[in-house]
C-alpha cells in the first residue's frame, strides 16, 4: 500500500494549489494524502479574492477525527497556507505529541497568494510560525517568503543561507524560482549547503511551491533521504510546469 502523508493546507476550489494541488503531487510521488482544511478560498481563474481560515479547533477536530481508530498512520506531514498564527501554533502543539511527535514534518510557509492576496500576516509570520518551523524536518520558503521570515532584504546567494541557517528548521530549501536567470534552489543543512540547479521554463503555473513540499513529504513517507527526496520533487514540478506550458500552447 502507498504511504500516508497528513496534509494541512487552504482550499483552492481550482485546484491550482493548496490541497487539490498537494494530493495530485502526492500520488505522482507514490503516497496518498489525508486532506486537513486550515482556510477556505475564493478564487478563480482571474486570482483569489478572499480567505478566511478554519478555527483552530476545527482544524485539531479534522486532524484528531482523521487519528481516531485508524489503522494506520501518517509517515509524513505536510502544512501549507494556514491562515492564522492560531492556526500554526495550534497545530505545531498538536504536531509535538503522539502519535505524531517523530514523525517528519515539511513546512511551506506559505505568505500569499500568486495574484498577492495575503494568507498569513507577513510582518508577524516568523513568530506565528516559529514553532512549526522548530518542529520542521524541511522548510520550504521561497526567496520572498524567507526575507519575511528572516526580517532581512536578501542580495545574494550568501545572504540567503545565513537566512535560512537563523530558523529552527532542520533543513531548509531556499527555492530560487523568483530570482533572475536560471532557477538555483539552496538546500541548507548546518554547515552543509547543496545547490539544485533547474532549468527556467516558460509561461507561469500556480501551485509550484505547494506541489513541491507534498511530494518531498510524499518521497520521504517512501522511506528516501531528504536530498533525494527533494530531487525528485524538483523533477515532479518540472514535468508539471512542462505540462501547462504544452497545455498553453494549445
Amino acid at each position: 500500500m502507498k504511504p500516508l502523508v497528513l496534509v494541512c493546507a487552504g482550499l483552492d476550489p481550482t485546484g491550482g494549489a493548496g490541497l487539490l494541488a498537494d494530493l495530485e503531487a502526492l500520488a505522482a510521488a507514490g503516497a496518498r494524502g489525508w486532506a486537513v482544511a486550515t482556510a477556505l478560498t475564493a478564487q478563480g481563474p482571474r486570482g483569489a479574492r478572499a480567505m478566511e481560515p478554519a478555527r483552530p479547533a476545527m482544524l485539531l477536530a479534522q486532524v484528531d477525527a482523521l487519528l481516531d481508530g485508524s489503522r494506520e498512520l501518517p509517515r509524513a506531514v505536510k502544512t501549507g497556507m494556514l491562515g492564522s498564527g492560531a492556526n500554526a501554533a495550534a497545530l505545531a502543539e498538536r504536531l509535538s505529541r503522539r502519535p505524531l511527535a517523530r514523525i517528519s514534518l515539511v513546512v511551506d510557509p506559505v505568505l500569499a497568494a500568486s495574484s498577492g492576496l495575503p494568507l498569513l500576516d507577513a510582518s508577524g509570520a516568523r513568530r506565528a510560525l516559529d514553532a512549526l518551523l522548530a518542529r520542521a524536518a524541511l522548510a520550504t520558503p521561497n526567496w520572498p517568503e524567507l526575507e519575511a521570515l528572516s526580517g532581512w532584504s536578501l542580495g545574494s546567494e550568501e545572504e540567503a543561507v545565513r537566512a535560512a541557517r537563523e530558523l529552527p528548521a532542520r533543513a531548509v530549501l531556499v527555492k530560487g524560482g523568483h530570482r533572475e536567470g536560471a532557477p538555483v534552489d539552496l538546500l541548507v543543512r548546518g554547515r552543509s549547503v547543496i545547490r539544485i540547479r533547474g532549468r527556467r521554463r516558460p509561461g507561469t503555473a500556480r501551485g509550484t511551491g505547494c506541489r513541491l513540499a507534498s511530494a518531498t513529504a510524499g518521497f520521504l513517507a517512501r522511506g528516501l533521504d531528504l536530498e533525494e527526496s527533494v530531487r525528485r520533487a524538483k523533477r515532479l514540478v518540472e514535468r508539471y510546469l512542462d505540462s501547462a506550458a504544452r497545455a498553453a500552447a494549445g
